[in-house]
């Protein structure tokens, strides 16, 4: 028997599938309702387990429940799919939710507060427009290279070789071509312009979070990091330690055990979290490449025996690994970093 009631929700942008199981495992009701209604309905309702996919919105609807005094329990769509019964239907996926919600073992996603989500999201548009800029400037280049026009890699580039066919007495280009390009260039420029921007206004946000400002005392961490850290591992409580902080990005060595013996493998480079992995990588890469030949801390003498022992790349890995569980104690403590210094 159940302590407490279930409320699965399957969320959608205008229709919202709800299903109510009571706390002695009956189903109560399972039907659709517009958002509104949704909201009353968590206003109205006893605290309850309220559970949903981690899907669009869910934070938002995750930290309304919990403010109504609800136990908020976030589930990754793929745990939820072994639970399905039957078609794929809204009714199906919130009864699975509600199921999934109280099986022993369940491991649960974390609730990102506002500023975690306004972090990420920031992030995401940065990447965006770093892409749509990157597809502007490959787009110009093949627009000018289907007529024997080649100039070399970066931006500097682009635009020495952008003048020169604007100029009236470079024939290469047909002329009717050349407003389109203007057009073309006209927005790269644009972009460019807008990147900047959303790049001054993150590393703006960041400067202003006191966990971040620690966070970027660790070695190789700087703006990125930092707000990356900080938007998935928030105020570390969803973790026991730094090592699960460090499973959960993918930093850790794969397991496979049979019959009592235990295999480590690589790191699952599929898995956790890629574009951090990346960046928490750069950064150790910048750190190993500037290392002293003498030692101050005895983080540089691990890492100097690490790469002769390992390598470089072994040793970006488990830097980037020590990292992040240094900055999981930095979050959950809230103390600042001190390095070791080693004596003279």
């Amino acid at each position: 028997m159940k302590k407490s009631n279930v409320i699965g929700i399957d969320l959608a942008k205008n229709v919202i599938q709800v299903c109510k199981i009571d706390k002695h495992g009956e189903l109560v009701s399972n039907k659709a309702m517009s958002p509104s209604k949704l909201k009353e309905l968590l206003a109205k309702s006893v605290p309850s387990i309220v559970a949903m996919e981690g899907c669009g919105s869910c934070h938002y609807w995750a930290r309304l429940a919990r403010a109504h005094g609800h136990d908020v329990r976030v589930i990754s769509p793929k745990k939820v799919k072994a639970f399905l019964q039957g078609h794929k239907t809204d009714a199906n996926d919130a009864l699975a939710i509600a199921v999934a919600a109280t099986q022993v073992g369940m491991i649960f996603s974390q609730i990102k507060e506002v500023e975690q989500q306004s972090l990420q999201t920031l992030e995401k548009s940065r990447k965006f427009l770093e892409k749509e800029l990157t597809a502007l400037s490959n787009h110009i280049r093949a627009y000018l290279y289907e007529y024997g026009i080649t100039m070399n890699r970066g931006r500097k580039s682009l635009r020495e070789t952008i003048v020169v066919v604007f100029d009236d007495l470079d024939t290469r280009l047909p002329q009717c071509l050349k407003s389109t390009l203007r057009l073309l260039w006209e927005r790269y420029q644009q972009t460019a312009t807008q990147f900047e921007e959303a790049e001054q206004h993150k590393a703006a946000l960041v400067k202003q979070l006191e966990p971040c400002k620690r966070l970027m005392d660790l070695e190789g961490i700087g703006t990125v990091c930092a707000s990356m850290l900080y938007a998935n591992i928030g105020d570390g409580k969803e973790f026991k330690n730094g090592r699960q902080a460090s499973v959960y990005i993918g930093l850790t060595p794969k397991q496979h055990s049979s019959g009592g013996k235990t295999y480590m493998r690589g790191i699952d480079k599929q898995g956790g979290n890629r574009e951090m992995r990346a960046a928490l990588y750069q950064g150790a890469l910048s750190v190993i490449s500037r290392l002293p030949c003498e030692p101050r801390t005895s983080k540089e003498a691990w890492l100097l025996e690490l790469v002769k022992r390992a390598g470089v790349k072994r040793a970006c890995i488990a830097l980037a690994n020590k990292s992040v569980r240094t900055a999981w104690a930095l979050l959950a403590t809230g103390k600042s970093y001190e390095p070791v210094l080693l004596k003279s």
